[in-house]
């Protein structure tokens, strides 16, 4: 069956666009490619543009679960070394002449080869995970001028309101207008990075993944974005050409989004070169609440295990295996209402509910 479907597809062709990766009930990977190409004769162009779409959609889904250089190396594979991570592959739609053949392909890669053959390979493996971001959308129309966040002359915030955020696997929520953000945070403060401000709005609204855009129009059409992330990253600059309202902020979002997205898949990636344990003390005067505490960690995609070695007094002796840095372990415990503190040879862990 598989070879008869591989012949059958061999009729496509270039890949000339990819949707976005989706995985299905069984973690298995689809990308939805486009083809477009032109060769001297049909069956040429079906034949070579299929070979470049199977490793169009594999690179697509690969590129979720490793970083540059697990990338690079991938590249290298075979045509025929590709083919057998393709898990089915069926045609959405199709156009074809005499030399020219347009279709719509939906590939799925097999993640369980995918991942075992890069586990083999000591490629690094790494599946990422939604994340929840919150951004803080400033606006400026010179430069000199005071940065404005509630402000209603505020088009960039308005346009986070009521745009819906539909082409992200991240949950995206611009700050709301509510008392507390409005009480510690002003435009001068995000665009500042004040961090006793903006770590009152992390505990508030529930999440470290913090991004200040700060957007200013780049003299008279255009927008330039700065995009801060508050805890670690790059800071990135976007412009965006257009005459100046609500359109350019409007044809800006999408862009941010990606830029974003990117930034928060490459911190991922590279957290997750190799496994670590750490021993945690948990206070824990009952049972019931060690356990919830574990239920939370466990709930953690960078945590690998979790194992008690001991209990008594009021203490919950525990191993942590996680996988990345200390940072992000810290700042997804912290999203669990959980609180790791170091000291020089252990750790505690403690829960602010």
């Amino acid at each position: 069956m598989r070879k008869f479907l591989f012949l059958f597809l061999c009729l496509a062709v270039f890949a000339a666009g990819i949707k976005k990766a989706a995985a299905d009930n069984g973690g298995n990977y689809t990308a939805e490619v486009r083809i477009d190409i032109t060769s001297d004769n049909a069956a040429n162009a079906r034949d070579k543009g299929m070979k470049e779409a199977y490793r169009s959609a594999f690179m697509a889904v690969a590129s979720r679960t490793t970083n540059e250089e697990g990338l690079a190396r991938l590249e290298n594979l075979t045509d025929e070394q590709l083919i057998n991570f393709i898990k089915e592959a069926t045609v959405v739609s199709e156009k074809a002449s005499d030399v020219r053949y347009i279709a719509t392909l939906r590939i799925t890669i097999n993640n369980d080869l995918l991942k075992t053959f890069m586990q083999e390979q000591n490629i690094n493996y790494v599946v990422t995970s939604p994340s929840n971001v919150l951004v803080i959308p400033v606006f400026r129309e010179y430069a000199g001028d005071t940065p404005l966040l509630w402000e209603e002359k505020n088009l960039w915030r308005k346009t986070w309101e009521t745009t819906p955020i539909t082409s992200s696997p991240n949950i995206y929520v611009s700050i709301p207008e509510d008392s507390i953000n409005t009480m510690f945070l002003t435009g001068e403060k995000a665009v500042s990075l004040d961090g006793q401000a903006l770590d009152k709005i992390s505990a508030h609204m529930g999440t470290e993944n913090i991004f200040v855009l700060d957007a200013l129009y780049n003299g008279i059409e255009g927008l330039k974005i700065t995009i801060l992330p508050y805890h670690g990253g790059n800071t990135r600059t976007v412009n965006i050409k257009g005459a100046r309202g609500p359109e350019l902020f409007g044809a800006a979002l999408p862009e941010i989004v990606r830029q974003i997205d990117e930034e928060i898949h490459k911190n991922q990636i590279d957290a997750g070169s190799s496994p670590h344990d750490i021993m945690v003390l948990f206070d824990s005067r009952r049972l019931s609440d060690w356990l919830q505490a574990e239920k939370k960690i466990k709930e953690i995609n960078i945590v690998s295990s979790v194992k008690t070695i001991a209990m008594g007094k009021g203490k919950v002796q525990a191993l942590l295996t996680y996988i990345g840095s200390l940072e992000n372990l810290t700042r997804s415990l912290r999203e669990k209402s959980l609180i790791l503190n170091g000291y020089d040879n252990f750790y505690t862990l403690e829960s602010i509910n």
